[in-house]
């Protein structure tokens, strides 16, 4: 209550400045002080520099939250922008092909009635000319009544006859022939054309997808405060590629890349017996060659610092071969009774993609191996690892899978026309998967949940069929090699 006087005490129970008339009210309180006690020292006190800390904290957090806000706006601007313009591509491409259709569907229509003017041009001629003879032999008929002995008239008269007997005989042709059927030309639109008039109502439904972010607001009075982080996924509309590097290699036949620490990286080249594992520094200087004895070298994965993994599919020598790179040689052979191509490292285990099998993982300590998905996986199947998920790519189905660590399937992105000759995947750090596709001389990205893709790198860019691709998710760079 105020009674408009001067405060002198503190109730701390309550948390109230009392007056001397507000005394009764608070007789049962304990912690009552003087105000005079409190105020002691306040602009020194913890709670002084606790508040202005605060009040700095929020400042902090708004200035976080409004550049964050900011960013999204401009991400947003730049995602209308890319929709825009793929609604415009797709109505050129859609005009475009209906032009075509258009061109062909006259340049016919205009065949057709041309040859069958030509057609009765023809008869029209060839009945012009037998009018002209039977106007002849009407006259000569005249001439012959006029002039002609007897004789001459059953001469003429015989071959008059016979010439009309023919005459007569092609005009019954005419009419046995269909020559005179009354032509109806008839255009039938294609049902397809007629649905897009009728039944697409829309170009397409835009969504809002939303991805959590994860920001930690900073607040010194709490203990357990971080500095403020946003970690943000990045959607692969967001996604852009700056040409770091270009190694000439002179390295063909080239189906495993991998990075290797300092900016280093390691290449298998994919031959007969025996396979070769080289690496390269990051100026492009060759470092090494191992050569891999008695097998071959498809697809590596990094294990540590000096140790490699390499899958052997050679007939003979079929299994995964443990490589030392500080000494530059084989320091052990896990066999297997299958073909391995794909190989990630994860978690001290090894995950392959045996042919006709599906996934496999491989205790390199003892070599035991447990199907985890069982699939009939064609040759040159690779495979990653990212957030508990697996992913692999299949040429034969023209797919990408992800699945969790169990094997149970997450999703299936297929599409031949994106798809085509599947061969190395990699998955950056917000889930994008990035694949190679050889045939078509492209990189493509898929959206975490399938549900969206994009051509990343194309011929344009100096793919030549790549098929090994690698992301470094430390340096957040990715690594592509062309097969030759």
């Amino acid at each position: 209550m105020d009674h408009n006087e001067q405060y002198h005490l503190v109730c701390q129970a309550h948390d109230e400045l009392l007056c001397l008339k507000c005394i009764e009210k608070h007789n049962g309180c304990k912690g009552i002080i003087s105000i005079s006690k409190v105020i002691e020292n306040v602009k020194k006190s913890s709670l002084f520099q606790e508040t202005q800390q605060s009040l700095n904290d929020i400042n902090r957090n708004i200035e976080t939250l409004q550049k964050e806000l900011t960013k999204q706006q401009g991400s947003i601007k730049h995602q209308e922008d890319t929709i825009l313009s793929q609604i415009s591509d797709t109505r050129n491409k859609i005009n475009d092909h209906l032009n075509k259709l258009e061109e062909k569907i006259r340049n016919e229509v205009s065949d057709i009635t041309a040859k069958l003017k030509n057609d009765m041009n023809q008869t029209l001629q060839i009945l012009e000319h037998k009018r002209g003879n039977t106007n002849d032999a009407e006259q000569q008929l005249k001439d012959m009544e006029r002039n002609a002995t007897d004789v001459q008239t059953y001469l003429g008269l015989r071959k008059i006859s016979s010439e009309t007997a023919t005459t007569e005989s092609f005009l019954q042709s005419i009419i046995r022939d269909n020559s005179l059927d009354e032509i109806t030309l008839i255009l039938q639109i294609d049902d397809k054309i007629s649905n897009i008039i009728n039944n697409i109502k829309t170009f397409g439904p835009v969504k809002v997808q939303t991805t959590p972010c994860q920001i930690s607001l900073v607040r010194h009075k709490n203990k357990q405060a971080q500095i403020v982080e946003v970690k943000m996924k990045i959607s692969i509309a967001d996604v852009k590629l700056r040409l770091t590097k270009i190694i000439k290699t002179g390295v063909s036949r080239i189906n495993g890349i991998v990075s290797l620490p300092g900016g280093n990286i390691a290449l298998s080249e994919y031959t007969d017996s025996p396979g070769k594992v080289m690496t390269f520094g990051s100026d492009g200087v060759k470092l090494s060659k191992i050569i891999v004895e008695h097998a071959n070298s498809f697809d590596i994965t990094y294990i540590d610092d000096r140790t490699l993994a390499a899958t052997s599919p050679f007939h003979t020598h079929r299994g995964v071969c443990i490589i030392d790179i500080k000494e530059k040689k084989i320091s052990k052979f896990i066999p297997t009774n299958y073909q391995c191509y794909g190989i990630k490292h994860h978690d001290g285990s090894l995950f392959v993609c045996p042919m006709r099998r599906g996934i496999f993982k491989i205790n390199p300590q003892d070599g035991s191996s447990t199907a985890i998905v069982i699939s009939d996986l064609p040759t040159l199947s690779y495979i990653d690892i990212f957030d508990n998920k697996m992913f692999f790519t299949n040429d034969g189905t023209k797919s990408v899978t992800c699945c969790d660590m169990d094997g149970n399937t997450v999703w299936i992105y297929k599409d031949e026309t994106i798809l085509k000759c599947p061969r190395g995947l990699a998955v950056d750090n917000s889930g994008n998967v990035y694949v190679a596709c050889r045939e078509l001389n492209r990189v493509v990205v898929i959206s975490p949940d399938r549900q969206q893709n994009r051509h990343l790198l194309s011929k344009d860019e100096g793919l030549e069929s790549p098929g090994a691709i690698h992301f470094d998710r430390k340096a957040n760079s990715l690594l592509i090699a062309n097969y030759n």
